[in-house]
């Protein structure tokens, strides 16, 4: 989870996030299952006018695991960050919208704890809350510098988010090994899990010495 500088609310939200909020919320208060659609605006679904500006917010990048390039792998969305089934009045919140994969999605699922930590506050970074472990591929808290409370919050970002689930782990430290220190010129904005390049120094030896 790189840090996010999200830009302005676009112009197709602005004057229309509390509104279309509220009327989402209106509709699953007299019927529970209501489904959520996005509004559609000058032809087209709100998303998809959402979608540029936050694909630029994130360089391309999911967002959460800061997985790249999101398509051939892992599919684009655009994903709530407090879910909209719980907080309605948030489902057009600029501040609560990001682009992610849907593996991060579906990990999170309709799930929630005020403690996760958020990529666009200003305070931010992932070294602060997390190490990556180049031995097992693991995102792990950082307790150097951090509280108690800091490293409970990355824990549990890291649950949240199943970002040590699965293959992802393995596929990490195949990612630091064979394309950042193998070719340290590269620029991490092309390339998947930018925090890693937080490793790649002159000085490196050798993954896992």
């Amino acid at each position: 989870m790189i840090h996010a500088r999200r830009p302005e609310i676009p112009a197709v939200l602005r004057e229309r996030e509390d509104a279309w909020g509220q009327e989402y919320e209106e509709k699953r208060a007299a019927s529970p299952g209501h489904r959520f659609q996005w509004k559609t605006l000058e032809g087209k679904p709100v998303n998809q006018h959402l979608l540029p500006q936050l694909q630029r917010m994130t360089a391309h990048h999911c967002a959460y695991c800061d997985g790249f390039p999101l398509g051939p792998f892992a599919r684009e969305t655009i994903d709530h960050f407090r879910p909209k089934s719980r907080f309605p009045r948030d489902a057009y919140r600029w501040q609560n919208l990001f682009l992610a994969c849907d593996v991060c999605q579906d990990a999170k699922g309709e799930s929630f704890d005020a403690a996760v930590l958020k990529p666009d506050v200003d305070d931010y970074a992932f070294d602060r809350y997390f190490l990556f472990n180049v031995r097992t591929g693991e995102i792990e808290p950082n307790p150097a510098g951090t509280t108690q409370d800091e490293q409970e919050r990355a824990r549990k970002t890291i649950e949240w988010l199943g970002l040590n689930s699965h293959s992802r782990p393995q596929y990490r430290r195949t990612v630091y090994e064979y394309e950042y220190c193998a070719d340290r010129r590269r620029d991490p904005e092309t390339m998947p899990y930018r925090f890693l390049a937080l490793l790649v120094t002159p000085a490196t030896s050798d993954v896992g010495s």
